[in-house]
């Protein structure tokens, strides 16, 4: 397959964002800057590059739509479950979760079919 390459160049409507290119910013209306975002796409994928402080508790929540989670650097834990780097998660729809960064802090990609709605676990259902 290598020789078939050589010397080939493809033109790509691709996304390409290497460690070196990353430019996340602190989550907007947050009070903290324990979680830093950027965001690579706003719709067909909806997806973004989440970075978390060590120890942050990320507070329950839902997203109105499956989000495939990939942890690319440090840890989390999700209740009693802790996942490093390389672990996949796929979160259903309107599924509560939280999570704790390890102590390394963590840093994630979030892939969703489009932007979702966030609805905090202590808001009784209003979404924001």
């Amino acid at each position: 397959m290598r020789a078939l390459l050589q010397g080939k160049r493809w033109r790509m409507a691709a996304l390409i964002v290497r460690p070196g290119d990353r430019r996340l910013e602190p989550l907007h209306g947050s009070i903290t800057a324990a979680i830093k975002m950027q965001y690579l796409r706003d719709d067909d994928p909806y997806v973004h590059l989440t970075e978390v402080a060590p120890r942050h508790v990320i507070e329950p929540h839902r997203h109105s739509e499956t989000e495939v989670t990939v942890i690319l650097s440090g840890s989390a834990r999700l209740g009693d479950t802790v996942c490093e780097a390389g672990t996949v998660l796929v979160i259903p729809a309107d599924e509560e979760y939280g999570l704790v960064a390890g102590d390394d802090g963590l840093t994630f990609l979030v892939v969703r079919p489009r932007r979702a709605r966030y609805t905090p676990a202590d808001r009784g259902g209003q979404a924001r």
